[in-house]
């Protein structure tokens, strides 16, 4: 049985122990995340506000620059998710709070395989939604695991890093949902702290709780020296 109780007990005591510092550490994360298409929506912002204050009407134009910014934002949101993810699993796990580990998919001339696994997983999760919704949101749960593999197991290709995400998570979808449905009620409080208390509890409670999962599913479900290529089927993704 999936132990989401003693999963969420855990990451309470590690951001317990490691409370400022796991808050800076993630909020920076989520500024790099999106300080790059931040900084694209600047000068549409401007032209918006101007037309308004002359009464104009606003018609958004977006230039050849600005598009390519957005797209390096989106990117490197990417790449911040998966350093994220790691930060908050190694804290799960006792591990010091460490601000390089935002930037671990730049170490190791590692960072081709982590983007491209990241890619693969926007792009798959995305086609398997226009089927419908459903759909989108198994998948994004069968693929749940990714950030995590792609750097905990720099010894698999990505395509054997899907194919352990599906195997880890086989049977437990629906319990790493009723996971993260279970911090709703923290969600609906931090919109009457005008997000206050998602920066300061709920974003990094269940961050340190998906790592916690990863550590469990990892411990029960990841075969050491079994090859994931060989849990792979025809058709997986």
């Amino acid at each position: 049985m999936f132990p989401r109780k003693e999963i969420k007990a855990n990451s309470r005591a590690a951001l317990k122990a490691n409370y400022w510092s796991v808050i800076g550490i993630l909020f920076l994360g989520s500024i790099l995340s999106g300080l790059v298409v931040g900084c694209a929506s600047i000068p549409g912002t401007i032209a918006q506000t101007t037309a308004t204050l002359a009464g104009e009407v606003y018609i958004p134009e977006t230039s050849l620059f600005t598009s390519c910014l957005y797209i390096v934002g989106v990117l490197l949101a990417l790449i911040f998710e998966v350093g994220i993810a790691r930060f908050a699993y190694r804290v799960y796990r006792g591990d010091a709070p460490e601000l390089g580990d935002l930037f671990v998919a730049f170490k190791d001339g590692n960072f081709g395989r982590v983007l491209g696994g990241m890619i693969l997983v926007t792009i798959y999760t995305f086609l398997w939604s226009l089927l419908l919704i459903i759909p989108g949101i198994i998948k994004g749960y069968q693929y749940s695991m990714m950030p995590y593999l792609l750097i905990d197991r720099p010894d698999l290709s990505i395509k054997e890093c899907f194919a352990m995400s599906k195997k880890m998570t086989s049977g437990f979808k629906w319990s790493i949902f009723v996971l993260e449905l279970s911090f709703i009620g923290w969600a609906i409080l931090s919109v009457f702290t005008l997000g206050i208390l998602d920066i300061f509890f709920v974003t990094p409670y269940m961050s340190l709780a998906l790592g916690g999962t990863y550590d469990y599913l990892k411990r029960t479900r990841m075969e050491d020296g079994v090859s994931a290529t060989e849990q792979a089927v025809e058709g997986e993704f």
